[in-house]
């Protein structure tokens, strides 16, 4: 019985600590927008999903960039300018490492925890 209950708190633990490491890494603050932004450069292989203040998410390559806003292209052609205090972040689309780490992680726990529940069943 304490076994489980150790599990439980451990499996509780890591989730926390997943949903807390998202939030913080959520906000940016316009001077890191920019920098993000710079990183990238600008181009069609400059591609980027931008979450903005509002909740609303613009994904495109970055077409020019100065030091008020940038201007990203959508694929319908259309093109969108954000100052940088409006973005909350700037990324690369898809899965971040973080994120894929975090998968990885969480898939060879769940293994873990199914491994030690069916050896503590089968022990009774």
């Amino acid at each position: 019985m304490k076994l489980r209950i150790s599990l439980w708190l451990a499996a509780a633990v890591l989730i926390n600590s997943q949903v807390v490491l998202a939030r913080a890494k959520a906000l940016a603050s316009p001077e890191q927008v920019k920098a993000d932004v710079f990183k990238r450069g600008t181009g069609e292989k400059a591609k980027v999903k931008v979450k903005l203040r509002d909740g609303s998410e613009v994904r495109g390559f970055v077409s020019k960039a100065d030091d008020q806003s940038f201007e990203v292209q959508e694929k319908n052609g259309k093109s969108v300018t954000i100052p940088y205090a409006d973005a909350v972040s700037v990324r690369k689309p898809g899965l971040s490492r973080g994120a894929k780490i975090g998968i990885g992680v969480g898939v060879g726990a769940a293994a873990f925890f199914g491994v030690v529940l069916g050896a503590t069943v089968a022990a009774f």
